[in-house]
C-alpha cells in the first residue's frame, strides 16, 4: 500500500484551532476555570472535526477508492446516471467526526461537470467531482451539503488527480453519491463503514 501524508490538521480549522488556543491561554492568564474548561472542550471537538490523518493508499489501479469517511445506505443501478448513462451508484453517508478531506476515488483527469448540463438541470448548485481514468471510465462523486456548509475544492479542471489523493474539504455534506461504470465489480454493500482513500468501493473491470 502507499502512504498517502497530510497534515494532521485540515487547513480550514487553522485559524479555529488558533482561537481556541488563545481563549485556553486566556483561561489559564486570569484563572478562568469555567473559560479554560470551555476552550478545552473546543479544542477536543475542533480537532475531531477538522482532523486529517494520513491514509494508505491501496495499490490496486482499477480500484475505485472512498471518497469520504462514511457509512454505505445504498448500493444500486441505474439507466440514467449523472452522465445521462446507465452506472452502479453508490451512496454514502458522511460521518462528520470523520477525516476532514475528500479524496479522489481514482487515478485520472478531473473535467467539468457542469458544463455538460444546462442551467436548471439538478445538478445546478451541486458539488461534484468528475474524473476520466487513462482507460476512459468515468467516475463521478456528488456531495451534498446545506448550501453555506457545501464542500471546498482545491484543484482545478484539466489537473490530474492520484488515486486517493486529497482534492477538497468535506465540510458539513451530509450525504455523497459515487457513479461508476455499470460493469465495475462493487466491492461493499449497504452498511459497511469505509474510510476515504483506504476502502476500495468498487474495480473497474477490463479484459
Amino acid at each position: 500500500m502507499r502512504r498517502n501524508s497530510s497534515i494532521f490538521i485540515a487547513r480550514d480549522g487553522w485559524l479555529f484551532m488558533v482561537g481556541a488556543i488563545l481563549l485556553l491561554i486566556v483561561a489559564i492568564r486570569t484563572h478562568s476555570m469555567a473559560l479554560g474548561l470551555f476552550a478545552l472542550v473546543l479544542l477536543v471537538l475542533l480537532i475531531l472535526l477538522f482532523r486529517d490523518p494520513p491514509r494508505e493508499i491501496p495499490s490496486v489501479p482499477l480500484a475505485v477508492v472512498a471518497p469520504v469517511d462514511g457509512r454505505v445506505i445504498a448500493v444500486a443501478f441505474t439507466d440514467k446516471g449523472v452522465l445521462e448513462r446507465e452506472a452502479a451508484h453508490i451512496t454514502i453517508r458522511v460521518d462528520n467526526f470523520g477525516a476532514y478531506t475528500a479524496r479522489s476515488p481514482i487515478e485520472g483527469k478531473v473535467l467539468n461537470l457542469q458544463d455538460n448540463f444546462a442551467a436548471g438541470s439538478r445538478l445546478t448548485g451541486v458539488n461534484g467531482l468528475w474524473v476520466r481514468t487513462d482507460e476512459d471510465d468515468d467516475v463521478v462523486v456528488l456531495m451534498k451539503a446545506p448550501r453555506m456548509f457545501r464542500p471546498k475544492s482545491f484543484i482545478n479542471y484539466g489537473e490530474r488527480l492520484g488515486q486517493g489523493q486529497p482534492y477538497g474539504f468535506v465540510r458539513l455534506t451530509r450525504r455523497v453519491e459515487v457513479y461508476v461504470p455499470l460493469n465495475s465489480r462493487v466491492a461493499v454493500a449497504v452498511g459497511d463503514y469505509v474510510r476515504a482513500g483506504n476502502d476500495i468501493l468498487a474495480r473497474l473491470v477490463h479484459d
